[in-house]
């Protein structure tokens, strides 16, 4: 029997957890490190355990702040409409109770997550400094994956999240079915809408956009989603990860850890 703790444990008993009350119902946020803010927002049917590969790097000169949406992982579900907008506005609640009102930050979505972070940068204004979204929807595009035989959880893991199989290891599984395990939020129709389209043209933080060329969600091919972001904002600056899929901050976590590292460097 191994008793080695797995990596997320080990972030886990690192982490300095902040349990926070809104409206009568408990959120749960975890940060790590010190410096400036990084706020990471994690993927629809997962929790903070989507930037697993990430946090330890970032955290070496960043305060890392990473909460479970609403409806997601540890924290309960709120009361009000199950939609984007709601849970941008609890996020901002909950960024404030953690780092404060006034703090400027910089904002990291993934997926689902890039649509939601989208939304709260457009409410944070001059406080958010950098946007940058990872494998995100909301361009108007529905990016449904084409069904197949149903061959047990690894086999799902691998055709919607990974490009290379053997990515999809014991560690991404389990983060995988508990995140799926613990997710009472429908995301429904929200990947496919206009949201952060909508309001990307609007926002005064630097936006990078990172997209892979193995996604399964966007055909393999970046261009559409790049041309329609760069349609609404001319100058965002767009990030190819090679060689992987939609989960690209684990599966490819050396490629988008250098990104971050250097869209996110102190000026």
């Amino acid at each position: 029997m191994n008793d080695t703790p797995s990596v997320v444990d080990q972030l886990d008993a690192i982490a300095d957890r902040d349990d926070i009350d809104i409206n009568g119902r408990a959120v749960t946020c975890r940060s790590w490190g010190a410096g400036p803010v990084v706020l990471l927002v994690h993927g629809a049917s997962g929790c903070w355990t989507h930037w697993v590969r990430n946090i330890g790097p970032l955290s070496q000169r960043n305060r890392v702040v990473v909460p479970d949406l609403p409806g997601f992982g540890d924290s309960e579900t709120l009361t009000g409409s199950p939609d984007a907008e709601h849970l941008a506005d609890s996020l901002v609640q909950i960024t404030d109770a953690v780092i404060g009102a006034e703090t400027q930050l910089d904002i990291v979505g993934f997926s689902f997550g890039g649509i939601v972070a989208g939304l709260v940068a457009h409410r944070m204004g001059q406080r958010a400094q950098h946007l940058v979204v990872i494998s995100a929807g909301g361009l108007g595009i529905n990016a449904r994956v084409a069904g197949g035989p149903r061959r047990g959880p690894r086999d799902e893991l691998i055709r919607f999240m990974f490009a290379n199989p053997h990515t999809a290891d014991d560690t991404a599984l389990g983060i995988h079915l508990d995140g799926q395990e613990r997710t009472r939020f429908k995301s429904g129709s929200i990947p496919s809408s206009t949201l952060l389209l909508d309001v990307i043209g609007q926002l005064t933080a630097e936006l990078h956009v990172v997209y892979s060329d193995r996604d399964a969600f966007g055909g393999g091919d970046p261009s559409v989603r790049l041309n329609l972001i760069l349609g609404s904002r001319p100058d965002a600056k767009c990030h190819t990860i090679t060689n992987a899929g939609h989960w690209s901050p684990y599966e490819a976590p050396d490629q988008i850890n250098t990104i971050l590292t250097e869209v996110l460097a102190p000026n």
